[in-house]
């Protein structure tokens, strides 16, 4: 963390080559690590807490340290504004790393509260987005008086790494704006808990949010949304669970690549997606002192995850189509792009032919290791 409080600093410092800025306005500006929008209880306005980067006491320190600031109004630029007199400071935007949004605000619609923060020239359109599960999204950002770090860059990290668990997507502002924006892709956005365990807090980020236009209208468990990411051929790592031929989860396969090409064609005058995926993964843990030998192939193996995984994409998709009538497959977009003529008579009643659309799926799973060793662990006598 001091590193991080040294690199910002640094940053600041550098326009004073140019004679833009000196060193004095450091002292000027707050820098925000990242922010949470909730709606106020006491009069429905919209309340912004800004989680901003302590840089008093310079780099003598061992951590960088935070201040919380919390103030309610009618528009984000109105808060904005106001939180200068609260400060005596600008805030300085182009180090943000994450916007959490309580489930509230994303039910009744985002619009109004990422409007702002999209068109203001100092803001940057990277920082990660989630949708907390709390009651309001500060509780996230109040992690930080427990694990005393900056949450918001914490959040930024957790989702650079979240490609080995594959629990939930990875979404930063512009995509979701853009996906707004789009016919026949909706958006979603990473959801985010407190998890608590022996009496320690920290954040856990898993499942999705689903939204049509810009209201949230559903939810995918972390399962779930591994099979969303399978679709949308961006699953990145991962693990998937194999039962033994009795029905006991017995195998776990790591995910090494995988690719997932969706095929719109026409069937007796009727739109079909075909869905293909190709998966190599390791064979990471043997749950039983039998090994895998004894009764059962690795191609035994490769078969059933490879049924297990088309199931589940299926179930998912039909999920998703009887509940949402919310594409978050892009299936729209792939039509658009593969079968221009037949877009153009679907796209204007799309989300309609989206949830009465025909999906066939097929799945291939291949064990590309063992590991360090073919056998299992074998119990004496």
């Amino acid at each position: 963390m001091r590193r991080i409080l040294a690199v910002l600093v640094s940053v600041l410092l550098l326009g004073s080559i140019s004679g833009c800025w000196n060193y004095a306005e450091v002292d000027d500006m707050s820098i925000v690590a990242g922010v949470a929008i909730d709606k106020n209880k006491a009069d429905g306005k919209l309340l912004l807490t800004v989680e901003m980067v302590d840089t008093n006491g310079g780099l003598d320190k061992t951590q960088a340290g935070f201040k919380m600031i919390s103030l309610s109004g009618d528009t984000m630029f109105e808060i904005v504004r106001n939180i200068i007199s609260m400060t005596g400071k600008k805030l300085f935007w182009s180090h943000a790393k994450a916007i959490v949004f309580s489930e509230e605000i994303a039910r009744e619609g985002l619009i109004k509260a990422i409007d702002w923060y999209s068109r203001d020239t100092e803001t940057r359109s990277d920082v990660f987005i989630f949708v907390s599960k709390e009651k309001t999204a500060r509780e996230i950002l109040d992690l930080n008086s427990t694990t005393e770090a900056i949450m918001s860059f914490e959040l930024a990290q957790m989702m650079r790494d979240e490609k080995h668990t594959s629990s939930a997507p990875t979404v930063e502002i512009w995509d979701f704006i853009d996906k707004l924006e789009t016919s026949g892709n909706n958006s979603v956005a990473p959801m985010i808990s407190i998890h608590e365990k022996n009496g320690q807090k920290n954040e856990r980020v898993e499942g999705t949010a689903i939204f049509v236009r810009d209201r949230m209208v559903g939810k995918l468990n972390g399962d779930e949304t591994k099979n969303m990411l399978f679709v949308k051929n961006s699953i990145k790592g991962g693990v998937l669970d194999v039962e033994d031929k009795n029905g006991v989860p017995s195998y776990s396969l790591e995910i090494i690549s995988n690719h997932t090409k969706l095929k719109p064609i026409m069937i007796d005058g009727k739109l079909q997606m075909q869905i293909h995926t190709v998966t190599k993964t390791g064979l990471d843990e043997v749950m039983t002192p039998e090994g895998f030998f004894k009764d059962e192939s690795i191609q035994d193996i490769e078969k059933r995850a490879s049924e297990r995984l088309q199931a589940d994409i299926l179930s998912l998709i039909h999920k998703v189509q009887q509940e949402y009538d919310a594409d978050i497959f892009a299936f729209g977009e792939n039509v658009h792009e593969n079968q221009p003529k037949v877009w153009a008579k679907v796209k204007d009643h799309w989300p309609e032919v989206f949830a009465d659309l025909e999906v066939t799926v097929s799945s291939k799973v291949t064990i590309q290791s063992t590991a360090k060793t073919s056998r299992a662990i074998r119990l004496g006598d």
